[in-house]
């Protein structure tokens, strides 16, 4: 835990360290997984929320409606175990990205370097979903209105979904301290283990985040589209 600590704010000492370990940080996942959870427990009651809202606009018999919340209140709590599950082969899978870029830019991390990178980094991450789950709670779940209110700590803050769509509404949740927290960390990282120059580092780190925008922004293009579609929106 002190070195998850030292990298989050000691960052350059941290990860100098971690180049001279050169191991696979298998209890730093499971911790990272664990908090995961954690939050993914957190917000059962605000994803019970947007469930609700989805279903209730859905053109369905009130009896069928009924039906499908009790089923899917049942699985909330096995809802969770997914989400986990989906963190730990996203964590397996931002390597290997993160990987081909360095391969591409030279020079190369290899594999596992470039996992160690992305879990301790992602602690960053991590801290700013706890954020947002707890501006959630403050605000009340009975603010939550739409499928897309439940991100708080990005630039979508000052401005409105109906204004902007819902492409360019997610970005600019994605555009937050934290995501650039987990990006100024793995610029450090990547500098300690490869000793290129920082901004090199730094704008392989930015191409790196990039790409990870790219699958939550057509998702929310691809839901809006499916959602005017069937008048939920």
């Amino acid at each position: 835990m002190n070195l998850i600590l030292r990298t989050l704010f000691n960052p350059v000492s941290a990860f100098n360290e971690l180049k001279r370990e050169n191991k696979f940080p298998g209890m730093t996942l499971v911790i990272l997984l664990l908090l995961s959870a954690a939050n993914l427990i957190l917000m059962v009651p605000i994803t019970s929320k947007v469930l609700s809202i989805t279903m209730s606009s859905m053109p369905l018999p009130e009896a069928q409606l009924d039906a499908t919340m009790a089923m899917m209140h049942k699985l909330r709590y096995l809802m969770v175990i997914g989400g986990v599950f989906s963190y730990a082969v996203m964590l397996f899978i931002y390597p290997l990205i993160f990987y081909i870029i360095t391969v591409i830019a030279k020079p190369a991390v290899s594999y596992m370097k470039s996992f160690t990178l992305i879990v301790y980094s992602y602690f960053a991450l991590l801290i700013g979903e706890f954020v947002n789950t707890g501006i959630l709670f403050m605000r009340g779940l009975d603010k939550i209105t739409s499928p897309f209110e439940v991100m708080f700590t990005g630039l979508n803050v000052f401005t409105k979904l109906e204004d902007v769509g819902a492409g360019i509404y997610m970005l600019l949740c994605l555009i937050n301290p934290f995501q650039i927290w987990f990006v100024i960390l793995l610029s450090i990282g990547l500098k300690a283990f490869t000793e290129m120059k920082f901004l090199k580092a730094l704008l392989l780190c930015i191409i790196f985040w990039l790409i990870l925008l790219i699958y939550p922004v057509a998702s929310a293009i691809f839901s809006e589209i499916t959602m005017n579609k069937i008048g939920l929106m």
